[in-house]
């Protein structure tokens, strides 16, 4: 598991923000999960979350566990694998986890022994006041602080101001969010201005399906659109649009498969289906503003 991402900092700062946002979600809380990136003075990246924290019996029980979650049962939040949660070990051999919770604050290391096991150790424990929750602490290595930074700024910018984290220690515009060139009245799908730097993936850059928040790049290939849409110009619009890199549309949490990594899809047959379904009603919408904007122009 340790080798299960193609790009650990990626890794790290999805899966670590994604269960920081589950757990204020749990919790039921408003207040927005707070980020420090890594600097020269302090190359160390955090991520805090308001939720309940983690009583150490849960810590050495449920927390230790590869594959324990629980959010198995439910759509409502990003992760389920109870595999995230050790993303920083495929950063590192180890990182800090911090839990708020009782009235004490509890720092935990958990590491990779010379076994290649994960083990967690306690390293301190105090009386606290500062809310409940947890702080993810993973040391970052001098070469990477501005890598970090680039993968920050990418995979939080579709995020809406309800769940953007707060960034500590950054310029207020840090998140910019890209130009949308053209999209549906009630932006499920867009298209955007953007002129390359991408992370996802080391060959051709494709179409991304928004889950969650979060944007996961799709495979054309690993989707037969031939078995689900019959219209040979919907097949043909939707092909396209499954090649376009600046092309995002939105699905609803739980409607497609993810692969255990979380870094893309399984291309089971109802995540092709549903693939499909969407952008076929995109390919409608598309031909209807197409016209839209014809009936409207002057000229060629």
């Amino acid at each position: 598991l340790r080798n299960n991402y193609s790009n650990t900092r990626l890794a790290v700062v999805r899966e670590i923000s994604a269960n920081a946002l589950d757990a204020n979600a749990e919790a039921g809380v408003d207040r927005p999960i707070e980020i420090k990136l890594p600097t020269s003075m302090n190359p160390t990246f955090v991520v805090r979350d308001f939720g309940g924290g983690l009583s150490q019996e849960n810590v050495f029980g449920l927390y230790s566990k590869y594959g324990k979650s629980t959010k198995r049962a439910s759509n409502n939040y990003i992760g389920a694998f109870g595999i995230g949660k050790f993303a920083p070990l495929s950063y590192g051999d180890n990182f800090t986890c911090v839990s708020f919770h009782g009235g004490m604050k509890t720092s935990y290391n958990v590491f990779v022994d010379e076994n290649d096991d994960t083990k967690i150790t306690k390293l301190f424990e105090e009386p606290s006041n500062e809310p409940t929750g947890l702080s993810i602490e993973v040391a970052v290595s001098d070469d990477d602080r501005e890598e970090f930074r680039k993968v920050a700024q990418k995979f939080f910018r579709f995020f809406s101001d309800e769940d953007m984290p707060k960034f500590l220690g950054v310029e207020e515009d840090f998140i910019q969010t890209p130009e949308k060139l053209l999209s549906s009245k009630s932006d499920d799908w867009f298209f955007i201005e953007d002129k390359g730097n991408h992370y996802y993936s080391r060959s051709h850059y494709y179409s991304h399906v928004l889950m969650g928040r979060v944007a996961y790049p799709l495979d054309p290939s690993a989707i037969n659109v031939e078995n689900f849409v019959s219209n040979e110009e919907s097949r043909r619009i939707i092909k396209t649009l499954l090649n376009d890199g600046n092309f995002y549309f939105r699905v609803p949490l739980g409607s497609v498969r993810l692969h255990h990594s979380r870094e893309s899809l399984e291309y089971n047959k109802a995540t092709q289906k549903e693939i499909c379904s969407i952008l076929f009603k995109v390919s409608k919408e598309i031909q209807t503003i197409a016209k839209e904007k014809l009936a409207d122009s002057e000229d060629l």
